[in-house]
């Protein structure tokens, strides 16, 4: 299989799409007793635990939304353990029956958490060059290697690497997603890392250091750096954190396949999302920079004849950033009152805030129906130029909340927003792996609308969605996009609890 095959992609998109009919013939019931254990554990190898007096990212939300990199600001471990904390770490710890669930920094579909953090460390005052994993619940770094291979994953992926005080990869582990979702899980793997790569974005930004979301790389090379199969474990994204002058060489590292505790007593295979995944992949260096000239290229996105009402974001510069972080959680009934139109507008353009990626982004248009927005008239809009072109007026709240598998909280919301990607554009210069591009960057839109939210005391919360129903909807605008992901805000039914920075997650059962 070929990423120029694009066959596969379309194959994968349209097989996994929800209808009216699919959701209801599906037939699936979730195997409780099968359910995957939400870490990643090691057996046998050494381990190093972080700094408990993390830094905090203090600078206000809403300027962590830019990005003002300093030169000769270094990298330190308790700097990288906030950056990994403020990504990945717990903030709530909650007992269903039986159950416990660990609540993180970044949402997840299904509260699943199926993306872990690794960490390719080269120049990091207090802590040695290695790769390491990381690991929430124990707040612990696990040594995989010793040595500085940021040489090695830069050849192998963007000069980005070379230049960067440490790389952190997000892979996803397939099982513990798909045991809930099955083949349309794929998706969520670029879902769940772009929410979490938003968190980092503005971490990074908070502490004044830089951070370029890395999409091209050879796969098979970073997999095997970080000792996954590839298949069961899979990179998906490379982060390249901070500056150094210290020039890695490309050591080749040798091949490691570290024992770890099975998910589950059993785990399911999809082939259709292992035949997209591998579809997907980079095999050479020279596939690979070929690739990114062909994503440096601009996404034609649908331009309206006219401009509509404008934006009017607030000038406010919000809460310190870790605390709208630890406050961020997915809003699980809204109370149907209205949100402002400053609070709408500010949402709207912190969304679309400049992000450094090896592509030329964006690569979505945003459209959303306003059910109560002050100031805005019930319908369906398209976001231009930053203004709202109105697509269709009228009051949509039962339409939104169809259009979101008939869920309450897209009826109840204030506005409902959807990323749409010209797909077939995509596909055509990036091939299969411009689908993994698109689902990226709605789950990096959806997690910077997350902050923008609740740094504005508003709830929100992503939804999943009939696929053909929503394109439909907002023709003609939408004739040649196709949906990413949905997002749901508005102000909740009730108050609720902030989080806490929870660094040993076994003492708070």
């Amino acid at each position: 299989m070929k990423n120029s095959e694009i066959t596969e992609a379309i194959n994968y998109h349209e097989s996994t799409k929800h209808s009216y009919v699919s959701v209801r013939t599906s037939g699936h019931v979730l195997d409780w007793a099968n359910k995957p254990h939400p870490f990643k554990v090691y057996e046998d190898l050494p381990r190093m635990s972080l700094p408990r007096d993390i830094s905090l990212p203090t600078k206000p939300v809403f300027e962590s939304f830019t990005q003002q990199p300093s030169s000769e600001k270094s990298l330190d471990l308790k700097t990288l353990a906030s950056i990994l904390y403020f990504t990945g770490g717990i903030t709530r710890v909650v007992k269903y029956g039986m159950e416990t669930v660990y609540f993180r920094a970044a949402p997840a579909t299904g509260a699943l958490y199926p993306i872990e953090l690794y960490v390719v460390a080269g120049d990091v005052d207090g802590l040695e060059p290695g790769v390491y994993h990381f690991d929430p619940k124990a707040f612990c770094l696990t040594v995989l290697r010793r040595g500085d291979f940021r040489g090695f994953l830069s050849k192998h992926s963007n000069s980005a690497v070379a230049e960067c005080s440490a790389a952190v990869v997000f892979t996803s582990m397939a099982w513990r997603n798909a045991w809930k979702y099955r083949e349309r899980s794929y998706r969520h793997w670029f879902w769940d890392s772009g929410v979490m790569a938003a968190n980092m974005l503005l971490t990074c930004n908070s502490f004044d250091l830089r951070c370029r979301l890395l999409t091209g790389f050879v796969d098979h090379e970073v997999n095997m750096l970080l000792g996954v199969d590839g298949v069961r474990e899979a990179a998906v994204l490379v982060a390249a954190v901070g500056n150094s002058d210290k020039h890695p060489d490309e050591t080749r590292p040798d091949v490691i396949e570290p024992k770890t505790r099975p998910l589950s007593r059993h785990e399911k295979r999809y082939p259709l999302i292992e035949r997209m995944h591998m579809a997907s992949c980079l095999y050479s260096v020279e596939e690979l920079r070929s690739w990114l000239a062909a994503a440096a290229e601009p996404t034609p996105l649908p331009k309206p004849r006219e401009h509509g009402q404008a934006l009017n974001p607030s000038a406010e510069d919000g809460a310190p950033l870790w605390e709208v972080i630890l406050r961020r959680g997915s809003t699980r009934k809204f109370s149907r009152t209205p949100i402002t139109y400053d609070a709408f507008s500010t949402i709207v353009r912190k969304t679309f805030a400049d992000v450094p990626t090896d592509y030329l982004g964006p690569v979505v248009s945003l459209f959303v129906i306003v059910n109560d927005v002050d100031g805005v008239e019930p319908g369906a809009y398209m976001v231009y130029d930053g203004t709202l072109v109105t697509v269709k007026k009228g009051q949509f709240r039962r339409v939104s909340g169809y259009l979101c598998l008939e869920q309450r909280l897209g009826e109840d919301a204030a506005a409902v927003f959807f990323p749409m990607a010209p797909l077939m554009n995509l596909l055509s210069r990036m091939g299969n792996r411009g689908y993994r591009v698109a689902q990226l960057e709605g789950g990096i839109r959806a997690g910077l609308m997350y902050l923008a939210s609740y740094g504005l005391g508003v709830g929100a919360t992503g939804l999943t969605f009939y696929d053909d129903d929503v394109k439909q909807f907002f023709t003609p605008f939408s004739d040649d996009l196709e949906n990413m992901i949905v997002l749901a805000v508005g102000k909740p039914a009730y108050r609720a609890r902030s989080g806490k920075i929870i660094l040993d997650a076994d003492k708070c059962l």
